[in-house]
């Protein structure tokens, strides 16, 4: 008996238990869409983290005082550490050739006020070059300049966080908020940035001119961050070692001495966060997987099922002349096509879900084709898997005993 044959002889057993054939199909059909859609989930939800690193600054290097550990999902200064300072951040810009522009940074969260209205922010201070290499828009006025730098002007741009918690629909450009008991005239306002990759507001933000910060906030001399725009992407690691020996140099650190800051880069971030949701992807899949092992299970169940009604129809096929080898294959393809047909909806099901909730949701899932490539291999593997046992009890009866059976 040929192949053609068996598959013929297979596919009108499966027609003729529709509803069966269409139930032993379904954890499949629902395993490979699950698949489909956690990987497509998976993926978006790192491009969405991808972006937000992106929105961070083009090519960022940050130095940090101190030592930086992850606390609770968050990088956290650790100890209370006063050598960096913004000579160091000059030094970054001046003698390091692939770095494209510096902005020392040192930030406070305080009470800011605007008539009978006060908000807990972030009061911060840094240069005019803080929006370049941090990728803040200005949505409306202007960023102080460099002259209000030198002279510690008391003036601000404000995130729209802070405008909506201290003005709610008021124009804030023109007005004064009060920091500390002093006024500070808002002269312009950012765009809208969103959180950041710790889920920090970054529009929470009143930015000043450091040297305002530093006398009139903080009254200190020393700060705990440098943000640094490397000239490239493919200057980042180069910059950050360059950093590396500049500061340890600077701080006199000799050679049996850790270093007292850490810098973190773009890279190093986008690293973390990759292994971070890859390992979120792999978790969710193989949650689907398990359904398309209890699909499997169901397609067992039914073959299984399908010998025991089908023994005198065995016997009879034996006795005609079909071989074991024959039986086996009979039984292994109406295994293949409930595996197949289960796999061609899931993917169906799994890909429109998939564009449709992109489409018309505002769901961020890309589609992996790779995906769709595994789930086709998984429902022939499956088919085979869970095909071969009941298949192999088939071509055992004997057709004897299989003849005399009601």
């Amino acid at each position: 008996m040929n192949i053609f044959s068996s598959l013929g002889i297979a596919i009108k057993a499966l027609r003729a238990h529709k509803a069966r054939t269409f139930l032993a199909s379904l954890g499949i059909l629902i395993g490979i869409a699950s698949v489909i859609i956690m990987v497509a989930i998976g993926k978006g939800s790192q491009q969405e983290v991808m972006d937000v690193i992106a929105g961070m600054g083009e090519n960022l290097i940050t130095v940090n005082a101190g030592e930086m550990k992850r606390r609770g999902g968050r990088l956290r200064l650790t100890g209370n550490v006063t050598t960096l300072t913004v000579r160091d951040a000059n030094r970054i810009m001046d003698e390091i050739g692939e770095v494209e522009r510096v902005a020392p940074f040192e930030q406070k969260s305080m009470t800011a006020k605007f008539g009978n209205n006060s908000a807990e922010t972030t009061i911060a201070g840094s240069t005019i070059d803080f929006p370049i290499v941090r990728d803040y828009k200005l949505k409306s006025g202007d960023v102080f300049s460099e002259r209000d730098v030198k002279t510690a002007n008391r003036v601000a741009v404000i995130g729209m966080t802070a405008v909506k918690n201290l003005f709610g629909e008021e124009d804030p450009l023109g007005q004064v908020i009060k920091v500390h008991f002093m006024p500070y005239k808002i002269i312009g306002v950012f765009e809208p940035k969103g959180v950041d990759t710790n889920g920090l507001d970054q529009d929470d933000l009143v930015l000043i001119p450091l040297s305002t910060y530093m006398r009139r906030i903080a009254n200190q001399t020393f700060i705990t961050r440098i943000f640094v725009k490397a000239s490239s992407r493919k200057n980042i690691a180069k910059a950050s070692k360059k950093i590396h020996e500049l500061l340890r140099e600077n701080h006199k650190l000799t050679d049996d001495r850790n270093d007292d800051f850490t810098l973190v880069s773009q890279l190093d971030i986008e690293e973390m966060k990759k292994e971070t949701t890859e390992m979120f992807t792999k978790l969710i899949v193989g949650v689907a997987g398990i359904s398309l092992l209890v699909g499997g299970i169901g397609i067992l169940a039914v073959m299984l099922i399908s010998v025991k009604e089908r023994t005198r129809e065995i016997g009879i096929r034996r006795a005609v002349g079909a071989t074991r080898k024959d039986i086996v294959r009979q039984f292994l393809y109406e295994s293949l096509i409930i595996g197949f047909l289960g796999g061609g909806l899931g993917v169906a099901l799994g890909v429109g879900l998939t564009l449709g909730l992109t489409h018309w949701g505002n769901w961020t899932l890309i589609l992996d084709l790779n995906s769709i490539w595994v789930a086709s291999w998984a429902c022939a593997g499956i088919g085979v898997l869970f095909g071969v046992f009941p298949a192999i009890k088939a071509s055992k009866l004997d057709p004897m005993v299989a003849l005399t059976t009601e």
